[in-house]
């Protein structure tokens, strides 16, 4: 497969060797990120029986061009879709073209395809009611908002756009969306959209209103069962690759081209053509990285000095490079309008890099998130950046992002710098099945400080739905470390340790290693967030003892998430990291940080 770049909308172009085509048209939003993966699944999965696939990204989302919560953002992903299919068409010369959309993207498909026909539309779990689609996105937000701190939850209720897990929706699109009706839209349409239609979802049997309207337009369509969508459409850290179904799908759209020989689909980085995605603040990139063909978008400013500072921008969880909801790219473009640069790029395993070689991911959470490959590819990435003249070199990551962050400035001598966001732990979690994962997720201190006071919170207690006592387990272990973390700090024990620092788990010597080695370390928590507890345990309050280390600060923001889904926490790190950028060209102390005190901002 290959990058590619066609009205400044970034895409995936997947080699066959006949002339069938499938352009993919991906969902929106977290279902975005979280399908990710399984989307380039497919595309190899197709292209391996010889069919050319595109699968690319609307304006708007992932790498291409075009902000956040744009109020056209139906028509222009229907337009998207047109634009894709005639791209598709001149570079390869494919006669046969299938449309193949997931979720809401399925709508997008359909909806290109009334208007440009094709030959076959696959319709993935297709939204086929915007309406139920809109109650769905209404559930996911309060499952989020309940999640929340108190105060966080009362601003976030306050934001005008609709905000589902960082991805803000305007209200024209909400409305568009609200309009979905796929079975109206076939019955009304002067043209067929295809000759044949597949729709696969979660349930089948029964009344097909879908699949009936297009069967009375003329349409050879049939349905089948979705194998495993609630698995699939979950976060990176814990869905199943729906294997069953994919196959299905891949077996119904080749037909006859199962038995083409397979197209090579290794396509030598250096082959790729000059590509770039031009944004009103940035030049970005397509790059391969190292030995192992690491995939990334550099991100250059139109302004500024060259070569200055550069973040490197970690994977969070087993999400792709483009971030929850976007928010890498937004930290990258953002970044660059104050004349900054960045490379947000994918660990092995994630998004478009490659696997690794000889390491078979644990489908267990933390297995995914917290493989040490991530480290050493976030090390190579930052080699890479110092090879293309960059000095001063920041690896930022949030939550899973920032242990891999901070753990490559420990190995790596070209990162000057590293900014953690939300740091849950300093060392890899024991493997856990997912669902154990999720029972074990708690609050912070100060979160149990406000539920302290929630009657809600006590009558779940008394109803059995909230266990007492692991949250009294927590504050004892919470305070047992304490205890034992001030006592090895009088006494020093930690010093007496021969444990390499690469090689440490415990904070004591993570951060006096990186303050020998001079990395300006940057700790920053949102005021409610459970990581901060791990701070307070082993420096004291608010990370007082943090102050013995000059190259070390911590930042703690009142309004910050955990995943930076809140537009002011993730607004605030924007500014936070252009801030440091500008100390290191002016070689001058960040008045962010004054003094020897963590900050409140």
């Amino acid at each position: 497969m290959r990058p590619v770049v066609f009205g400044n909308r970034f895409g995936w172009l997947h080699a066959g060797s006949g002339t069938r085509g499938v352009v993919l048209c991906n969902t929106y939003g977290h279902e975005y990120v979280w399908t990710y993966s399984g989307m380039r699944h497919l595309a190899d999965a197709l292209s391996a029986r010889g069919i050319w696939v595109l699968r690319f990204d609307y304006h708007g989302t992932g790498d291409s061009a075009g902000a956040d919560g744009a109020p056209d953002q139906f028509a222009s992903s229907v337009d998207d879709v047109e634009a894709a299919i005639d791209w598709f068409r001149e570079t390869t010369g494919v006669a046969h073209l299938t449309l193949c959309g997931f979720r809401v993207g399925a709508a997008f498909a359909l909806a290109a395809a009334l208007r440009k026909p094709v030959d076959d539309l696959v319709l993935l779990a297709p939204v086929t009611s915007g309406r139920v689609y809109m109650r769905e996105l209404s559930i996911v937000r309060k499952t989020w908002l309940d999640q929340l701190a108190p105060p966080l939850r009362e601003m976030q209720q306050d934001d005008a756009p609709l905000n589902v897990l960082g991805q803000l929706y305007h209200d024209e699109f909400k409305r568009s969306l609200e309009q979905i009706d796929l079975v109206s839209s076939v019955k009304n349409a002067a043209a067929v959209p295809a000759r044949r239609a597949l729709i696969m979802n979660a349930r089948v049997g029964g009344k097909d209103p879908l699949l009936d309207a297009l069967a009375e337009r003329g349409v050879e369509a049939e349905a089948r069962p979705f194998e495993d969508l609630i698995g699939f459409v979950q976060e990176t850290a814990f869905n199943a690759l729906p294997r069953a179904a994919f196959a299905e799908a891949v077996q119904w759209i080749a037909g006859s081209a199962s038995r083409e020989v397979p197209a090579n689909t290794s396509i030598e980085p250096e082959s790729w053509p000059e590509l770039t995605i031009e944004t009103p603040e940035a030049i970005e990139r397509p790059v391969s990285m190292g030995d192992d063909g690491l995939f990334g978008i550099m991100c250059e400013p139109r302004t500024g000095s060259a070569r200055g500072s550069v973040f490197l921008i970690a994977n969070t969880s087993a999400s792709s490079r483009v971030g929850d909801s976007r928010l890498s790219v937004r930290i990258a473009r953002e970044l660059a309008r104050s004349g900054v640069a960045s490379l947000r790029f994918d660990a092995r395993g994630r998004g478009d890099s490659p696997a690794a070689p000889g390491i078979v991911q644990s489908d267990t959470a933390f297995g995914r998130i917290y493989n040490s490959v991530a480290t050493d590819d976030t090390a190579c990435a930052a080699r890479w950046l110092a090879r293309q003249g960059y000095k001063s070199i920041f690896s930022l990551g949030v939550c899973s992002g920032a242990y891999h962050a901070l753990k490559a400035a420990l190995i790596e001598d070209s990162i000057t710098g590293v900014v953690t966001v939300n740091l849950p732990t300093f060392k890899k979690p024991v493997d856990v099945a997912p669902d154990a994962l999720r029972q074990s997720t708690r609050n912070s201190m100060a979160g149990y400080a406000f539920s302290v006071l929630d009657p809600q919170k006590w009558k779940a207690i008394f109803r059995g739905e909230k266990d007492l006592t692991r949250v009294l387990r927590f504050v004892l272990s919470y305070l047992v470390t304490r205890v034992r973390s001030r006592i090895v700090d009088v006494l020093r024990l930690d010093r007496l340790s021969q444990t390499p620092p690469e090689l440490a788990t415990e904070p004591g010597p993570i951060i006096r290693a990186l303050d020998a080695r001079h990395v300006k370390t940057v700790l920053v928590y949102g005021a409610y967030d459970a990581g901060r507890d791990l701070i307070n345990a082993h420096f004291g309050k608010g990370g007082a003892r943090l102050s013995r280390f000059p190259s070390v600060r911590m930042a703690i923001f009142p309004d910050a998430d955990h995943s930076l889904f809140m537009s002011a926490g993730s607004a605030q790190v924007i500014a936070l990291c252009d801030n440091v950028a500008k100390e290191m060209r002016a070689t001058v102390s960040d008045p962010m940080f004054p003094g020897r005190e963590s900050v409140v901002l």
